[in-house]
């Protein structure tokens, strides 16, 4: 029988529901959950290919598909104590957590499991005891009008960025870690390289995780060998390799203190508007003398 003819009857059906959050860039980086009480392997062929998920205490809200995207948002809640809730603990993920919801029949030998619902994790919080999740349709992006570009002196691309395209490798040194306090890391001497260490203010750090993704946490303090993060470089240790990106104050030249020519030569792509007039010529000033 086929998912839909045990969705249809009236006594056959034995629904359960796979929960698959994926992590990360790499394949193996998700976390698969269902609400059987035991322990289920499906095949969902390629890309995915073969997951066992793990029976936890997990609940979701009702599904609302009524043409708009008014109450598109879905609840979750599930143990605080599942390897799911390490990375919202503190400092929220590097990138996107995405969700998708399969539901099938315990009985179907066809073991077919059909996709109700997919969409990405946005929000997360501890209640008591529980793991709540509020998490959006991919639909929701429909809505996003996007960024607009903004109308000032300093420049407005994302730091090696698609508009941006300062050479990222170029300003990159590789180091390893000493010691780990907290959010702060220390690094063996001579980490800089050959560029001023306060360049890295407002940078990253960025590291391979255990699953073999990269996750990264921006410089918010440079002090000699010590760099404060913003957050806790979780699944970073002491003796890791780890790598240092220089950061960018957004300003043009060297004689105004920027950044884009002389530490990343970007002058060409640089996206701030530098001849804006000091003064307003429509003022009470007169541009002719």
């Amino acid at each position: 029988m086929t998912y839909a003819q045990y969705q249809g009857s009236r006594d056959q059906g034995e629904p359960i529901q796979l929960f698959l959050f994926r992590y990360g860039t790499e394949a193996g980086e998700y976390y698969a959950y269902t609400d059987h009480t035991e322990e289920k392997t499906v095949d969902h062929g390629a890309p995915l290919g073969e997951i066992t998920y793990s029976p936890v205490p997990i609940q979701r809200g009702g599904i609302e598909s009524n043409g708009t995207l008014d109450k598109s948002a879905l609840r979750l809640s599930t143990d605080i104590g599942t390897d799911l809730a390490e990375i919202f603990r503190v400092y929220p993920p590097a990138s996107v957590v995405a969700l998708t919801i399969f539901e099938g029949h315990l009985d179907d030998p066809d073991e077919e499991f059909v996709v109700i619902w997919a969409g990405r994790v946005v929000a997360a919080q501890r209640i008591k005891s529980e793991l709540a999740l509020s998490a959006e349709p991919v639909s929701t992006s429909l809505r996003r009008p996007g960024l607009r570009a903004a109308y000032g002196y300093g420049c407005r691309h994302v730091l090696y960025g698609p508009k941006c395209q300062a050479n990222k490798a170029a300003a990159t040194v590789s180091s390893t870690v000493v010691s780990i306090n907290g959010s702060a890391i220390s690094l063996a001497p001579g980490w800089e390289g050959a560029f001023p260490p306060e360049k890295f203010l407002r940078g990253m750090v960025e590291w391979v995780t255990d699953g073999g993704s990269i996750d990264a946490r921006m410089i918010i303090r440079v002090d000699g060998d010590t760099l404060s993060l913003a957050g806790l470089p979780n699944g970073l240790s002491v003796s890791d390799p780890i790598d240092v990106v220089l950061g960018c104050n957004h300003k043009a030249y060297a004689e105004e203190g920027g950044d884009c020519q002389p530490l990343h030569d970007n002058i060409l792509h640089y996206g701030g508007e530098r001849w804006i007039p000091l003064k307003n010529p429509i003022g009470t000033y007169n541009n002719y003398y």
